[in-house]
């Protein structure tokens, strides 16, 4: 139901009573006059689910607490994706929340764990991935601190003892979690991606994770390229791993928590290596021999 400016209590209680969300106009009209709220009404489109009473339906059209509207940000998606969900929920203005998260103010990042981010970083990794309820009208600054601090109310006292306890930063730990989040279907193996992550790095090895290639030339067309080719894996990009030495910059998509844990607590296994299976699981090595061999058992071809 949509209130505009100037609207009596008497029209609004006569929509809310064709629409049966109350029972009585009269009522509606009266308990308005006694809290002194009959001309406090606020505009906005409002919907009631069954069983509120005439006082709750009431106060929520003199706060304006209008129609919410849900959004669920899955795990794993790059800012571009987010921003997409977003705007095609209705709750943000594409563009505005772009620049949004470009300019990142000091003001909307401020007490949010993002702004312990190393300086000129982007937001990537930092919009937690979980069920929103966005208010109508929300802009774009608004949505953007909403999903920050939502990330700073989920990692919980135990998580952050194993993030302080790992050596590394939240970035970088973040950086991990969105790797293990692109790689793994399977989550028992989360802690074996981290392991294999913490190895290589531990062994001065250059990571070669596909999806940091897939990060790297993604475009809206394909965000997260399926085939990678000879040319991708050169591409000259700061989060090409097989090209380049130690974590990309930022992380390359949104963990969830799962991902985050297993980039705190990699398993105790030694493997340095891991092909896909073909059945969303992977074969995990030690050494480059045994690999070789998962490769071309897995694949049929050399790599």
């Amino acid at each position: 139901m949509t209130i505009v400016q100037g609207d009596s209590a008497a029209a609004i209680g006569r929509r809310l009573l064709n629409s049966e969300a109350i029972s009585s106009q009269s009522r509606f009209e009266l308990l308005a006059l006694l809290l002194g709220w009959e001309s406090r009404l606020e505009p906005g489109s409002y919907s009631f689910e069954p069983g509120l009473t005439t006082f709750e339906i009431l106060r929520r059209i003199h706060f304006g607490e209008t129609s919410p509207l849900r959004v669920v940000i899955p795990e794993g998606l790059r800012v571009e994706q987010v921003t997409e969900r977003l705007a095609q929920a209705g709750v943000i203005d594409r563009e505005a929340f772009t620049a949004a998260l470009e300019t990142a103010a000091t003001d909307i990042v401020a007490a949010t764990l993002a702004a312990s981010r190393p300086v000129g970083t982007s937001l990537e990794g930092y919009l937690f991935p979980t069920s929103y309820t966005f208010p109508l009208e929300t802009t774009a600054d608004e949505a953007l601190r909403l999903m920050l601090l939502r990330f700073n109310d989920s990692l919980t006292p135990q998580l952050w003892e194993r993030i302080n306890d790992s050596g590394r930063s939240l970035h970088e730990i973040l950086t991990i979690a969105s790797i293990i989040e692109r790689e793994v279907v399977e989550d028992s193996e989360r802690v074996l991606v981290s392991a294999v992550i913490w190895n290589r790095l531990g062994a001065g090895m250059m990571l070669q994770m596909d999806s940091t290639v897939q990060y790297a030339v993604g475009t809206e067309q394909e965000w997260w390229k399926r085939d990678l080719t000879r040319e991708d894996l050169a591409v000259e990009s700061a989060y090409n791993t097989y090209v380049v030495h130690g974590l990309p910059p930022t992380p390359i998509a949104s963990p969830g928590l799962a991902s985050i844990e297993a980039a705190a607590n990699p398993a105790n296994v030694p493997y340095l290596f891991f092909v896909a299976r073909g059945d969303d699981t992977h074969a995990f090595a030690v050494t480059y021999e045994e690999h070789q061999a998962n490769v071309e058992r897995y694949r049929g071809a050399s790599q």
